[in-house]
């Protein structure tokens, strides 16, 4: 099983990802005057736009995205088929429970071994930095200081309209999706971590889709980390020269 998820195309896709990652975070590590890289962690409501604000955010900074990947990770790190962390992820103990006793009785894989892998994998990347986490309950298992914790909500109508149309299901269909995610979402954070995760205090910066685009949502929390950590900046400017020096095409 493992050789066959390893020779995947999926696998081959996580791997650079991961790959571009070290890179980013041993280029910093070799300029020893440089402040460590932060942490950005995005949690999120179901058709919120979490998801792609997180990808238009790594884009903006210079970042590397990890959101999907970590369950591709996690399943790497317990040699066990990415199916049954998918159907793991973000869920209620009891929800994980059910999958496990289902599916991997054969491999072990219980829900203290899932989120064991997961808070490994978080931490591995929180620790170097350089990053944008999309769920998971990062922001509560990353150093405060090292990290920047953002929330995206939007009201509910929108939400359910936004998924709607992006996955072409009814309306009632997206309804009850949002509300059973929600609540895994919700559970997940409770149950492990015996927080709320509505509670706005446990974030940086609360942002509200409903009025604002998705595109302005990324900048105004681009804004926001840069000014908490300045360092940054740095990996732009770092961007920019690159691309300077590389030669125009000839004519």
């Amino acid at each position: 099983m493992t050789e066959m998820y390893e020779s995947s195309h999926l696998a081959q896709m996580v791997e650079k990802q991961w790959k571009k990652w070290l890179l980013l975070t041993q280029q910093r590590a070799q300029q020893q005057s440089l402040q460590p890289l932060p942490t950005v962690t995005i949690s999120r409501e179901r058709g919120s736009g979490g998801s792609t604000i997180g990808k238009l955010l790594a884009e903006r900074l210079g970042l590397v995205l990890f959101d999907s990947e970590i369950v591709d990770h996690v399943a790497r790190s317990a040699a066990v088929d990415r199916l049954v962390v998918s159907q793991m992820d973000e869920h209620s103990q009891r929800s994980i429970k059910a999958v496990s006793d289902r599916v991997s009785r054969a491999k072990n894989f219980s829900p203290q071994s899932y989120l064991a892998h997961l808070a490994k994998t978080l931490l591995t990347i929180g620790e170097k930095g350089g990053a944008v986490i999309v769920g998971r309950g990062a922001h509560l298992i990353l150093p405060l200081e090292r990290c920047f914790r953002v929330r995206v909500i939007a009201p509910r109508e929108l939400r359910i309209h936004r998924l709607a149309a992006v996955s072409a299901m009814e309306r009632t269909q997206a309804d009850a999706l949002i509300s059973e995610t929600d609540k895994q979402r919700a559970q997940f954070i409770r149950e492990n971590f015996q927080q709320v995760d509505a509670d706005p205090l446990l974030y940086d910066l609360v942002v509200n889709t409903g009025k604002i685009t998705l595109e302005t949502a990324a900048e105004v929390i681009a804004r926001a980390v840069e000014a908490d950590f300045p360092q940054v900046l740095q990996i732009q400017t770092g961007e920019v020269r690159k691309r300077e020096q590389v030669p125009s095409p000839q004519p």
